[in-house]
């Protein structure tokens, strides 16, 4: 058996644009944080970050937002972490991972639900991709463009890296980050050159939230990204580097796009961010450019991660390349953008991010608490069982806790849960849940499942 599964890896190796969606990242593949360090900052460098932070500038004034936003960071990067070194000690993407967790039937739920939601994010930041770049056209030049074709070539660009897989990604970071960090920089620069800081800093909130509520917004705005972030610490030689790397993207790069978000918001009291760094700031096509960059170093994430989770629940149901299941899912999805049925799925996309979280909860308490961390081996694949009761149920019971926390058409609106959702982010709690439940659930069973179950 040992001999078939090191075929399959081989066999896997030669396959052209090939990425390890279905065996482990070969050691020599893996990368230092240095290496991977544009990648991560590339993460959080887009445009709805900025939109975020003007967000929650409105609501709480600056200092505030600033608190808010750290606050949020460190929770984005202990799930990070945790959830990352998964990733550094299997070498697999999150959604075969989730096989040792779940059992191959539950794997499949996990893997479809993944698909799905970043999925129709692509499709949804397609459209936002081609609004962006209409407006500068307009704002810039006073051009009218195309709506509808402007979706259809960004989500074609963006379906490329994301063919190429990690390494495009990867590239892609390395020229796109450093130039939005010079943007940014340059912008809060002029900005403080226009605008005192004293102005800036004690700017009144417009529409006031809770503190609560807006550390709610910052984690619940990366928490499915946090955690399903194996699809790339797998390719970390080691925890320290992977642990460096998320710190690198959810404490420093994330946190510090969003205040950069609330100083532009505080400053000029608009939360356009396109019509701030060309018009307003005057950087003109320049910015218009690296906007369009920025959304593009974004998005290919959201497709690479949908197929990711999606030819690993098809595996050995429907055999396709990678790259061409990429190349459908990518068109079918920029279609979806352009003819303006993206919009539709919002409130489904919504109910996903939901229950992303309870079953990356139930991960974390099989791995750390209930200490199967060895069974976590591709060598071990053969072994897994159909299905595992402790980790579904857990993860079961996360997602209606998450849903009883989120108002409808979302979720069931419990009153006093929907209240606890201002204190406490919902995926968080919902996330949290999932491991009370799967730890009890496995005490009741009387003895370790995992493998030797």
């Amino acid at each position: 058996m040992k001999e078939k599964r090191k075929d399959a890896i081989q066999a896997e190796e030669k396959v052209v644009l090939n990425d390890y969606e279905f065996s482990p990242v070969p050691d020599d593949k893996k990368n230092t944080w240095k290496d991977q360090v544009f990648v991560w900052l590339g993460v959080g460098f887009c445009l709805t970050a900025f939109t975020l932070g003007g967000q929650i500038a409105l609501g709480l004034g600056f200092w505030p937002t600033v608190a808010a936003v750290l606050i949020g960071g460190v929770i984005l990067t202990v799930v990070g972490c945790l959830v990352g070194a998964i990733g550094v000690k299997s070498g697999l993407s999150s959604t075969v991972s989730s096989r040792f967790t779940f059992g191959t039937y539950g794997a499949i739920v996990f893997g479809l639900i993944n698909a799905l939601c970043n999925f129709g994010w692509f499709g949804y930041q397609c459209t936002f991709f081609g609004n962006s770049v209409t407006s500068m056209f307009k704002m810039a030049a006073g051009i009218e463009v195309s709506l509808k074709a402007c979706i259809i070539v960004g989500g074609l660009m963006m379906m490329i890296t994301a063919i190429i897989g990690y390494k495009g990604i990867k590239t892609l970071s390395l020229f796109g980050v450093p130039l939005l960090f010079l943007l940014v920089i340059f912008g809060v620069v002029r900005t403080f050159m226009m605008v005192p800081a004293s102005e800036v800093f004690s700017a009144p909130p417009a529409a006031p939230i809770s503190f609560a509520s807006a550390v709610t917004l910052m984690v619940g705005s990366f928490i499915v990204g946090v955690s399903i972030v194996q699809d790339f610490t797998r390719y970390s030689k080691t925890v320290k580097d992977s642990s460096i790397g998320i710190i690198l993207g959810f404490t420093v790069g994330y946190p510090a796009v969003v205040i950069c978000g609330a100083i532009f918001t505080c400053a000029f009291q608009t939360n356009d961010l396109t019509d701030v760094l060309i018009n307003v700031l005057g950087f003109g096509y320049v910015a218009a450019f690296i906007i369009v960059v920025a959304t593009w170093t974004t998005n290919d994430n959201n497709l690479y991660q949908s197929v990711l989770g999606l030819t690993n629940a098809c595996h050995g149901i429907v055999r396709l390349p990678r790259w061409i299941t990429t190349a459908i899912c990518g068109i079918i999805a920029t279609i979806l953008g352009a003819i303006g049925m993206i919009d539709w799925l919002v409130p489904f996309l919504n109910i996903l991010s939901v229950v992303v979280s309870p079953i990356a909860g139930a991960m974390l308490a099989d791995f750390y608490l209930l200490k199967n961390a060895d069974n976590y081996r591709f060598e071990l694949m053969d072994k897994i069982p159909k299905a595992r009761a402790d980790t579904c149920i857990g993860a079961i019971a996360g997602c209606l806790v998450g849903f009883c926390m989120n108002e409808p058409p979302v979720g069931f609106g419990i009153p006093f849960l929907v209240q606890f959702s201002t204190v406490v982010p919902t995926a968080l709690v919902a996330m949290l849940c999932s491991v009370v439940v799967v730890l009890i659930v496995n005490k009741l069973m009387g003895r370790k499942t995992g493998l030797a179950a």
